[in-house]
Formats: structure tokens, C-alpha cells, sequence
């Protein structure tokens, strides 16, 4: 019972990343005066829905895995330069017309006063169906308007650098988030630190080094172990033979201990000998440096020290140094976060501001479907003037998705497999 407590936790809080992630959307889009259709906790069939007076629909959905924020022609096929072009073309075929400029201006006026008195009729018409669709009964979409009593721009008729922020948005909500974490995680726990468990005799039963029991190391070779230098951090590059100097915290006395990587000779329980190059002691994790001062120091360094972290074992990913094997998919994060939580409560911490990273990285990926890729397709239709074909453009962005939730379910099945 305890452990499906633990699994309804991990859900929750993978939930309140992406819904995280799709607030910096939203909060993006308004600012900048997008209409958003829906804001959805989860996906599936919708258990409750509220409509607002200006036709934004929140709803809360049956499978609790994300959540979207969906805007006002998103998913729209056809380019937004139809009436741009029928307007040059209209102008071409006026400006043809030889020795019938006065005619065709004039027809031109009368026109424009008939389109402005049917504009009229249509905005006001407009406004009673938004507030009849904004209505609890009803289900449909309203019509949507601007500030001005015109019909709303869809997504894709916004600007591209507006909708390169708004994309963004998301991003820089959990990088935000991400620094929070941080900060709330060394201000509450602190960073690890190495405290000796055991120390193993060599075979004249001298302890291979002068370490003792209780012992924390807080510095390798004059580097402090902090959040930004952790003890394998210091210790990459020691090669064997070679002698280095711990401070260590022993009871409250802070002194120095020299101790030489070398061949380890042990014996476990069962009689077995083995042997490993190291200093011949049995670590622990001990949390220190728990204060304000830190977490405040830190937090910004470190977020981005996860960050960075995680592009590395993206790019690892990519060229095989990492095996598939070693990623979880949904279904595995969820039982990862449940098994190391349960070990140690103070781990729910330590894994927030890992989690935020995580996503904000990996949304940034150059993968259809994914926020990356969607930037550098609106960057192209800014370079371009003209957007690529929204039909292949939503192709590609489907095969990208359907790739991808084949991918995490294959190794969600891989995880639980091996």
C-alpha cells in the first residue's frame, strides 16, 4: 500500500512538470495576444470542462499523463496568404482596366461602404453566437474574437517571431521551475558528501588507509565537494598509485588524511576474495551544507550544470555510447521515482529539479512534434516569407509523434523486460 502511494506521487508530480511546461505556453500566448481554444489537465475522454466568457476551455481529462495547451487554427492546413493574394490579384485587374480608373474607383467605394455595413451585421452576429456558445449548455466552439470585435487570428496567422516565444514559453517555464527545485533542494537538503562506513585491513591487517569510521570528506586535494563539484567530480583523473590529501570533518575536527589509490584486496561474507583499485573504505552519502546561503548561491549554476548534463546524454544517446536500455520511458520514470523515493523521501527533492531540466531539454530537441522542431519550422517560414506547406508540415509532425510514443513504449517494455 505504501509503495502505490509512493506511485500515485511520482504520477503526480510527472503530471505537474508537463502541465508546468504548458502554463509557459499559455501565460506566453496571452501576453502576446494569442486565443487559446483549450487548456487540458491530462488526455482521453474529458471528465469536466469549464468554458470562460471569451471561449477558453479548461478541462480536466481521464488519463492523468500531461496535458496541452491548444490554440485557436493550431492544426490549420492551408497557408494564410489566400487573401493577400486575391487582394494583389484584384489590384492587377484594376490597374489593367485602360480609360476605366474613375469607373472602377468608384464601384471600388461603393463596394467597400457595402462590405463595411455586411463587416458590421457579421461582427455583431458573431458576438451573439460567442455568447451563445460561451454558455454552460452548450459544447461547441464559440466564435472567437479579438479586443477590437474582429475575428480572432488563428496560431498560424500570428507572427513568427510571436510564435517562436510562444513556443518557447514552455521551455522557459521549467528551466524556471527547474532553478526553484534547486533552490528549495539545497536549501532543505543540502549536496552529498562521502562519510566513511568501513575500511578495509590489508592482509597484514593494517587499514589501507588512515580514514576512520564516521569520517566525511569535504574536500579532495584543496577542492571543496559542493553542489557544483560533487566527490566523483574531483576524483576523475586519479590515477592509481597516485596520493591524495581528504579534509575531513572527524566528529567536529576538521583534519587532513592522506591516502594512495591502489589494489584493494577484500573478503566478503561468504569467504570470496576480490579485489578493485580505490583507497580501501566503504563510503556512505551524507548530507551537507543545507542553508540559504548555498541554495541561493547555487541554484541558477546548478540548473544549469543538470542541463548541460542532459544535452550530453542526449548526444550520447544518439551516437550509441549510451545503450537504449539504460532510458525509461513513462511507465518506468514513474516505477524509478517510486523505488529510489521510498529509499529515501529526501530523493522526491533531489529528483524536481532533475525532472524539470529533463523536460525542457528534451522539448527542445529537434524532433517532429516537439517544440524544438516547430521553432525551426516557423524559423524557416521567417526566412522563407511563406511557411512550408502546413499539410506536409503536419504530416512530418505526425510521424514524429507516432515515432516517438513508439519509442518510449518500446522501452517501457525493454525496462521491465531485461
Amino acid at each position: 500500500m505504501e509503495y502505490l502511494g509512493y506511485i500515485l506521487l511520482s504520477l503526480a508530480i510527472l503530471l505537474i512538470m508537463v502541465l508546468i511546461h504548458e502554463l509557459g505556453h499559455y501565460t506566453a500566448a496571452k501576453i502576446l495576444g494569442f486565443t487559446v481554444d483549450e487548456f487540458s489537465v491530462g488526455f482521453g475522454p474529458k471528465i469536466f470542462g469549464k468554458r470562460r466568457k471569451n471561449g477558453e476551455l479548461f478541462s480536466l481529462r481521464a488519463l492523468p499523463l500531461g496535458g496541452y495547451c491548444a490554440f485557436l487554427g493550431e492544426e490549420d492546413d492551408e497557408d494564410n496568404t489566400n487573401s493577400d493574394k486575391a487582394d494583389k490579384k484584384g489590384a492587377n485587374v484594376s490597374e489593367s482596366a485602360n480609360g476605366e480608373t474613375a469607373i472602377a474607383s468608384d464601384a471600388a467605394e461603393a463596394q467597400a461602404e457595402n462590405e463595411d455595413l455586411l463587416s458590421c451585421v457579421m461582427r455583431e452576429k458573431a458576438r451573439e453566437s460567442a455568447v451563445a456558445e460561451s454558455m454552460p449548455t452548450g459544447e461547441s466552439k464559440p466564435i472567437r474574437l479579438d479586443k477590437n470585435g474582429n475575428p480572432a487570428k488563428t496560431f498560424n496567422q500570428q507572427k513568427p517571431y510571436k510564435r517562436i516565444i510562444v513556443l518557447l514559453g514552455g521551455v522557459v517555464f521549467n528551466f524556471l521551475s527547474a532553478i526553484i527545485f534547486s533552490l528549495i533542494y539545497i536549501w532543505s537538503v543540502g549536496y552529498a558528501a562521502p562519510q566513511i562506513g568501513e575500511v578495509y585491513l590489508d592482509p597484514s591487517g593494517n587499514p589501507y588507509c588512515d580514514l576512520q569510521k564516521g569520517d566525511i570528506i569535504l574536500a579532495v586535494n584543496g577542492e571543496n565537494i559542493s553542489v557544483m563539484n560533487s566527490y566523483n567530480d574531483l576524483m576523475q583523473g586519479v590515477k592509481e598509485g597516485q596520493t591524495v590529501t581528504f579534509k575531513v570533518d572527524r566528529r567536529g575536527k576538521i583534519v587532513s588524511v592522506k591516502a594512495t589509490k591502489q589494489k584493494i584486496a577484500t573478503t566478503n561474507k561468504d569467504g570470496k576474495h576480490s579485489t578493485y583499485v580505490g583507497f580501501g573504505f566503504v563510503s556512505l552519502t551524507e548530507f551537507i551544507g543545507g542553508n540559504a546561503a548555498n541554495a541561493f548561491k547555487y541554484c541558477v549554476p546548478y540548473t544549469f550544470k543538470l542541463s548541460w548534463s542532459i544535452l550530453g546524454s542526449f548526444g550520447q544517446l544518439m551516437t550509441g555510447q549510451v545503450p537504449i536500455t539504460s532510458v525509461s520511458g513513462p511507465v518506468g520514470s514513474v516505477k524509478l521515482m517510486a523505488d529510489i523515493s521510498i529509499a529515501d523521501g529526501r530523493n522526491i527533492l533531489i529528483l524536481l529539479p532533475l525532472l524539470a531540466s529533463n523536460l525542457a531539454m528534451f522539448n527542445l530537441l529537434p524532433f517532429p512534434a516537439l517544440d524544438g522542431a516547430r521553432i525551426i519550422f516557423t524559423l524557416i517560414e521567417w526566412i522563407r516569407k511563406k511557411p512550408i506547406n502546413r499539410k506536409v508540415e503536419g504530416m512530418i509532425n505526425f510521424i514524429g509523434l507516432a515515432v516517438l510514443l513508439l519509442f518510449v513504449l518500446i522501452v517501457d517494455i525493454l525496462s521491465f523486460a531485461l
